[in-house]
């Protein structure tokens, strides 16, 4: 069994890093590897570079995207400028989440998971077909409902 390569950032490029002295020191300046931060409502959004490939050899995947304290897994990018994307439409859905009333959820507006497509789509699986039916906004115009999940398209992903 081989080493996991570590990696750490040449500018915004990962690049393999043999010294794990330099690593470490590299890993623990967290603010060196943020690429973005936000608290959006009680949700914080934070996406940092990870020092390892959590994807595969063929498909890296070396920054990941998590709301803070959701127990969700974080979302992955392969590059600085898809983890900036895959923020700003994780920021966005959690925008759309924060403006759920509680009127809502005592209305069945009860959300299972999120998903962040790389096509600038976000999907919200909901608890139930009829709750995916109660979520829908009349007045939104660029969400669309399949079954039990709601699909949100971002229009302008970088507002």
């Amino acid at each position: 069994m081989t080493e996991e390569t570590r990696f750490i950032l040449d500018g915004k490029e990962p690049v393999p890093c043999e010294n794990v002295a330099a690593w470490q020191a590299f890993m623990d300046d967290l603010a060196g590897r943020t690429v973005a931060q936000d608290v959006v409502g009680d949700f914080q959004v934070v996406t940092t570079f990870a020092g390892v490939n959590l994807g595969e050899t063929e498909s890296p995947q070396f920054f990941e995207t998590a709301v803070v304290d959701n127990g969700d897994p974080p979302f992955l990018s392969e590059t600085w400028e898809q983890a900036e994307s895959k923020h700003q439409k994780v920021v966005q859905a959690v925008k759309r989440l924060n403006q759920i009333t509680e009127e809502d959820i005592a209305n069945g507006h009860r959300f299972v998971d999120c998903e962040v497509l790389p096509d600038d789509e976000v999907r919200f699986l909901m608890e139930s077909e009829e709750t995916a039916i109660a979520a829908l906004s009349p007045q939104v115009t660029n969400w669309h409902r399949k079954g039990r999940t709601i699909i949100f398209k971002l229009v302008n992903p970088n507002p």
